[in-house]
């Protein structure tokens, strides 16, 4: 017999009621647990016999409502939550493509950085710039190493052109300081090296890379600058002792060569120079020669020796 069934039998009214719902009715929950209504069908029947021995039937249909607990919708929620977790997972792993991890290859030569990126099937980019890096290297790339990307992506490679040029300007004939500023306002560093020049004193005679020259950002330009001429005046030296004359030729920054020779001047004294005057080169020479002073002779006198010779007188008979 089905549950909830009711059967009265008596002389005239046989009830029979019948309870139809969807399931077993969910258990009480907990006190102070919120209660859900939840819809529950009932079937009434009644069977009627008449006087003549016929059946009369009435059917009645009731919904009836329970309440349902708050942890029964708790655990419908986490389960269509767990449901939905799982749809999103799926769909993750099955939209996403292989990956590699973007390997290091900063510093590396342009060849070899190429070549690490095939090993892990990816492409390179490669965009050559100025850089203090060495000509041929990588310095940056994009993405950096260790960023996740799909299999086949590019990774873009910076190398290294070299250091950033160009043109020397022209130093010569301006003043060191003004030839100075222009060299550095260019991006080159100055070298000044002073030289004897027939120049103006304190002006850039020549330069090193020559003005035009394609030189490097922050190469060194060497730049001689005149210290004024190496010609001094020949000093007079003849007469004085050798050395006075070698005192005055070094204050005229020239250089004594003193040669003895025989005169009857006194001792040591100079008797002679080459050049006489004129003007020299700073470290030039001049010849002095100096008297190794008058000779000592001795002179022998030689008396004649006369022989007389006696005639003889001869007679011839």
């Amino acid at each position: 017999m089905a549950d909830d069934e009711l059967i009265r039998d008596d002389e005239e009214t046989i009830e029979v009621v019948r309870d139809r719902r969807p399931g077993v009715p969910p258990p009480d929950g907990p006190l102070g647990a919120p209660d859900v209504e939840q819809a529950v069908e009932v079937e009434s029947e009644t069977v009627r016999r008449r006087a003549d021995g016929t059946i009369e039937r009435d059917t009645v249909r009731e919904e009836r409502r329970r309440r349902m607990s708050g942890d029964r919708i708790a655990l419908l929620v986490v389960l269509l939550a767990l449901l939905a977790a799982a749809a999103i997972g799926a769909w993750w792993y099955f939209t996403q493509s292989d990956t590699t991890t973007v390997p290091t290859v900063e510093g590396l030569t342009l060849d070899r950085a190429v070549m690490r990126l095939e090993e892990e099937n990816l492409k390179s980019d490669i965009v050559t710039q100025p850089n203090d890096a060495a000509q041929g290297t990588v310095f940056r790339q994009d993405p950096t190493p260790g960023t996740e990307v799909d299999d086949g992506s590019t990774v873009q490679l910076l190398v290294s052109g070299g250091p950033k040029s160009g043109p020397v300007p022209n130093a010569v004939g301006l003043p060191e300081s003004q030839a100075r500023d222009r060299l550095v306002a260019a991006g080159f560093q100055v070298e000044t090296r002073r030289v004897f020049s027939q120049g103006e004193p304190g002006t850039v005679v020549a330069q090193d890379p020559a003005a035009g020259a394609d030189a490097a950002d922050g190469s060194t330009v060497t730049i001689n600058v005149s210290k004024g001429s190496a010609q001094v005046d020949v000093p007079n030296v003849v007469g004085m002792s050798r050395s006075e004359a070698e005192t005055e030729l070094e204050s005229a920054k020239l250089v004594a060569n003193a040669v003895v020779v025989p005169s009857d001047q006194p001792e040591g004294t100079v008797v002679a120079q080459n050049p006489t005057g004129g003007q020299l080169r700073q470290g030039e020479t001049v010849r002095i020669n100096v008297s190794q002073g008058p000779s000592t002779t001795t002179t022998t006198t030689t008396t004649p020796t006369t022989t007389q010779t006696t005639p003889t007188d001869t007679t011839t008979p």
